[in-house]
């Protein structure tokens, strides 16, 4: 990381490091750096949009378009583009003869809609990093960004593509590959990851910042070319990894990565439908002849849609395939994805969901008795048909993690009360929800959380009576960003929750036991969560009736059920257990998260370690509230104490 930057805070269009200052530049500084240090852009939309508001500040001072700096567009390790601009126009002889500073952004269209795998982009960044570095002039100074934050939650609200291409844990992955690249051809890094990350309310649409983050990164830039006095005095230096370059051993665990190996599900896989070698762009002009044919048939829609004629595209209500026609019930779980989210109702493309009254319910529940198992994530189900008031023959059993043997016991809202009986004897559906616990504040590693959950789940069903089915909850989407309790941030990577995701769907696989998956509802419901981890009931309803489905069919009484999901897997624990111990984030305790369970012990004890947690916790505020009095007594003299001034940043 360029370390004297960070850490430091975003104000007002403004990155102030807490270490160190550096020159804020204006127009007029912009254009006599850039006579001195002629500026070339390669790469992405991510690295063009500091390339735009250097060119639109020059503009909006005077400047016209006689400045010397240039983009070029190759957006892509499969898309080369090596000379051109966006308006095809050839950059050569800047690039070759005229630049003196260059950066380098590659890496957004990778991860997500030109994934190719992580060989693929290694190999094929470094090539374009040396390519590049041979084309410049003798002298010319190249810096290669890595990879900044993305927001899938913030992306628009039609870019669902935008959300399931970009997985944190991913990007995660990716940042590294960025970094041996850097470290193996001896390449410095401009690495801005913590503004991005600190300007979440900037970004456009989860992947492109507005000009409160883009011009710090520009200022940053400009500081790297001409340094603090545009004389070239004072520069700040790029970063150099301190990692050495092991190319074998690096890609051998990245092959190993679930999330940075697979094509994220949901996301455009048109580098893979179109192939993936360095292909001189035919790739990349296939796919815009590809989106030029959907602007097309997007017209005739329209058009239709005007002049009062059905079509089969989703819309916010539920579709008909032709005029008279409608879409087939959902009987398959899988059919259920893609969808819309509209007015509580989860509105899928390909198939018709059935959306229960209260009374339908009720009559679902008294002819099927309900348990949810687990942790608060199932329980959200039975708080939903209390509000609604149907919960007569619906129980929520507190076993909130794998750690706590505590098997029959309610909510702690009903006392604790005794369900051993309303399990073993009445129960007819039941739904299992572990893993949100054991992700954060009760993490004991992937090996302890995988065994004692298929345990949990042999047990259960052996305390159901044989006629009672019983599915296992996955893991839903987790938006950290929305959760006022840092803890809930620092729990949750989400490069952990791919892997447990995929630790409940293995022990699915291995007990034979079917699945309810809500993941890309919540996914596209991110922003209706209090806390990050649990939904409003914008999100909540509609997963009760997926699960009213599941349980009474569309007539409510068994006919037309929708299928539970069966995960597309092999049980082979041996080889996926190696595969998720190779993942960093998943094996270790998340910094900043509550470590009550490692303090207290990793047995099943009960709740006594969450207790114990709790009445520390408490202590702590107390605690802190006093230190707070005692803060303001001393305000006045604590107001006086000012630091000195700030050295120039200059790593």
């Amino acid at each position: 990381m360029n370390s004297d930057l960070f850490p430091g805070t975003l104000e007002d269009s403004t990155w102030r490091p807490e270490k160190c200052t550096f020159a804020e530049y204006t127009p007029d500084m912009m254009m006599e750096c850039l006579r001195a240090v002629p500026y070339l852009s390669i790469g992405d939309s991510l690295g063009e949009q500091v390339y735009t508001y250097i060119r639109d500040e020059l503009k909006k001072a005077g400047y016209g378009e006689d400045v010397p700096m240039r983009q070029v567009w190759s957006p892509s390790t499969s898309v080369p583009y090596f000379q051109s601009d966006r308006n095809g126009k050839n950059q050569n002889d800047f690039m070759t003869q005229v630049a003196e500073f260059a950066t380098i952004s590659i890496g957004a269209w990778d991860i997500g809609v030109h994934w190719c795998g992580t060989d693929e982009f290694y190999d094929g960044l470094k090539a374009k990093v040396l390519k590049y570095k041979a084309l410049l002039k003798p002298g010319a100074r190249l810096a290669l960004y890595n990879i900044h934050y993305i927001y899938p939650d913030k992306c628009g609200e039609k870019s669902t593509w935008c959300r399931t291409c970009n997985p944190i844990g991913k990007v995660t992955a990716y940042r590294e590959i960025v970094q041996m690249v850097a470290a193996c051809t001896s390449t410095g890094l401009l690495d801005t990851y913590p503004i991005t990350k600190e300007g979440r309310n900037s970004s456009i649409d989860g992947l492109h910042y507005r000009n409160q983050v883009v011009k710090p990164k520009a200022n940053i830039v400009m500081n790297m070319m001409c340094g603090s006095d545009v004389k070239g005095n004072n520069k700040l230096g790029l970063w150099y990894p301190n990692i050495e370059c092991n190319e074998a051993e690096a890609k051998a665990r990245w092959r190993r990565d679930p999330v940075a190996n697979v094509h994220s599900e949901g996301c455009p896989d048109y580098a893979n439908k179109y192939g993936c070698p360095n292909d001189g762009g035919a790739a990349a002009q296939k796919y815009l002849e590809h989106e030029e044919e959907k602007a097309r048939q997007k017209a005739a829609e329209e058009a239709a849609k005007a002049a009062g004629v059905q079509t089969n595209v989703a819309t916010n209500a539920p579709q008909k395939e032709e005029a008279g026609t409608e879409l087939p019930l959902c009987k398959k779980h899988e059919d259920l994805f893609p969808g819309k989210l509209h007015d509580f109702q989860w509105v899928p493309e390909k198939c018709r969901l059935k959306f229960y009254t209260k009374q339908e319910i009720a009559q679902c529940l008294e002819r099927k008795p309900f348990a949810a198992i687990g942790d608060s994530l199932g329980e959200q189900f039975v708080l939903y048909l209390r509000r609604a008031g149907v919960s007569m023959s619906a129980k929520f059993v507190q076993s909130a993690s794998v750690q706590w043997d505590s098997l029959t016991l309610s909510s702690k809202k009903t006392g604790y009360q005794d369900f051993t009986d309303y399990v073993t004897k009445e129960v007819e559906y039941a739904v299992l929800s572990f893993g949100i616990w054991d992700i954060g504040v009760h993490w004991c590693g992937v090996e302890d959380f995988y065994h004692k959950l298929k345990a949990k789940i042999l047990k259960y069903r052996s305390m159901l009576k044989p006629s009672a089915e019983m599915v296992l909850h996955n893991l839903h989407y987790i938006n950290t960003e929305k959760s006022a309790e840092s803890w809930v941030k620092d729990c949750n990577p989400h490069a952990k929750l791919v892997v447990y995701r995929e630790m409940v769907q293995m022990a699915a696989a291995c007990t034979g036991t079917k699945m309810i998956n809500t993941f890309p509802l919540t996914l596209e419901g991110s922003e209706h969560t209090r806390d990050g981890v649990h939904y409003n009931d914008s999100v909540v309803k509609p997963k009760v009736n997926i699960l009213m489905n599941m349980m009474c069919g569309a007539d409510g009484e068994g006919g037309d059920r929708l299928e539970p999901w069966v995960p597309p897997m092999e049980c082979n624990e041996e080889a996926a257990m190696e595969r998720w111990l190779a993942v960093p984030e998943a094996n270790r305790f998340s910094r900043g998260c509550p470590d009550f369970l490692n303090e207290f012990g990793c047995s099943n004890d009960g709740g006594d370690a969450l207790r114990r947690y709790t009445d520390r916790r408490e202590a702590g505020k107390k605690k802190e509230e006093r230190a707070k009095g005692v803060t303001r007594e001393n305000g006045a003299q604590q107001e006086e104490v000012t630091s000195a001034e700030l050295p120039l940043c200059k790593k």
